[in-house]
């Protein structure tokens, strides 16, 4: 009889938490089913993952301090011309945002932004990050709360100009011909992304949908914005969507690139979109809603497309496989197989419009260093030929020429044997410095 009875309390047990399951993951989705109650109970749900945190903060450093490599703690530095570089960290109950100059280490300028006055338009968690930073001049600052619904606007005293929640913002921030600007998005309710549905054999799954968003630069206004999957069916691509590694994040949008100048390739204000799970750069015109071409080759999850001359582009080729969706068991026999599948490096890849081909940049530089970031990073093609890049992975700034190593150094933290995270670094010259 006491068995019995274990069993059915074990069977009522089962089915509440199966219940308190299905409430949680709906809520976690966004669901307003119940009310009043959707706020109390993602409170309750997010208790454990917040006393997580809270150990991490105080015991572990968190994650946007780097442990320092024996092999990193040596830095080169040939640099014989001002290099700038804007970052952020967090530094306690803040945002430090520096601007540097990486040829002597002085800090320019640097911007602060309370985690005070972020917390009065969303719950901040203390792993959320600022970035990217771009400058304008009279030394104002854009910069986003990546993956918040957030784009903020401070001038050199680091007030606020505007503060734009429209969406949830990630990624890069880009200038178009006329100032105005260009960030990817997703469209939320209260910070939680508002999902798309997909229906598969009457098996209906959410998937994340990202914008192309523009923005008055000014007055941070939202201008214009396009859904991923609406540029996609319009353009009668609808398969190239189905191709993704990821069903929930299908695009990843990670970069859009407008062109500022008309060549024979591509107009002014056709927009270069860069989709890291589909591995794919899209050229599309928004002044006609039409896809121009699809850019497709030896690149595996991509970030920060630029355009390079009138005739070229340029991508960081993260070099990333996907990971598996879905777990297989398959039994697997010892053998003596020695074939090895190895990618130990990303790279600059240069597309040539004209000869339809792609061509690294530096590639034994990045080989015989070992550069690479699985996700993230970005780079810059400076004036004189060298290449700045972001390692994001492990946090080191480079920069490399034909000859080899001309920077490679890290953001120094607060806590010895750490630097920071690199939250994509943008740099500039005295050429390009916007002042």
């Amino acid at each position: 009889m006491k068995i019995l009875k274990k069993i059915a309390l074990t069977i009522i047990a089962l089915f509440f938490l199966m219940v308190w399951s299905g409430i949680v993951r709906n809520v976690t989705l966004g669901e307003q089913t119940l009310g009043v109650l959707v706020k109390p109970i993602k409170s309750f749900s997010e208790m454990l993952s917040d006393m997580k945190m809270a150990f991490t903060h105080y015991l572990v450093a968190p994650s946007y301090y780097l442990k320092t490599s024996e092999a990193d703690l040596k830095e080169i530095n040939k640099l014989t011309y001002d290099l700038y570089g804007i970052y952020s960290y967090r530094s306690g109950d803040k945002f430090k945002i520096e601007l540097k100059n990486f040829k002597d280490d002085n800090i320019k300028h640097t911007w602060k932004v309370e985690v005070k006055d972020l917390l009065k338009h969303y719950n901040m968690n203390q792993n959320d990050r600022l970035y990217p930073v771009s400058l304008l001049k009279n030394l104002d600052i854009i910069v986003s709360c990546d993956e918040q619904p957030g784009l903020i606007r401070l001038d050199s005293t680091s007030t606020q100009k505007w503060y734009n929640n429209d969406f949830i913002f990630h990624h890069a921030i880009n200038l178009d011909s006329v100032g105005n600007i260009w960030i990817p998005a997703a469209k939320h309710d209260q910070g939680i992304i508002t999902p798309n549905l997909l229906s598969i054999d009457s098996h209906k799954h959410y998937y994340r949908d990202d914008l192309i968003v523009k923005v008055n630069a000014t007055s941070g206004e939202t201008m214009y914005y396009k859904s991923l999957t609406e540029i996609f069916m319009e353009n009668g691509l609808e398969d190239e969507i189905n191709k993704s590694a990821y069903p929930i994040d299908p695009f990843h949008l990670n970069d859009i690139q407008p062109a500022t100048i008309t060549s024979d390739y591509f107009n002014e204000g056709d927009l270069f979109l860069s989709f890291r799970h589909l591995s794919m750069i899209m050229q599309f015109r928004p002044s006609t809603n039409n896809v121009v071409r699809i850019i497709e080759g030896p690149f595996l999850f991509q970030h920060d497309v630029d355009i390079i001359s009138n005739n070229s582009i340029a991508l960081l080729n993260n070099n990333t496989i996907a990971h598996q969706s879905k777990g297989y068991d398959f039994e697997f026999k010892p053998t003596n197989q020695t074939f090895e599948r190895k990618i130990n490096h990303s790279n600059v890849l240069i597309y040539n419009f004209e000869e339809g081909s792609f061509k690294p940049l530096y590639e034994d530089i990045f080989i015989k260093n070992g550069i690479f970031t699985d996700a993230e990073g970005l780079y810059n093609l400076l004036p004189n030929g060298d290449l700045f890049f972001e390692e994001q992975g492990p946090g080191i700034l480079w920069v490399v020429n034909k000859d080899g190593v001309v920077l490679k150094t890290t953001l120094k933290s607060d806590i010895e044997g750490y630097h920071y995270l690199p939250n994509w670094t943008t740099t500039y010259t005295n050429e390009t410095l916007n002042l």
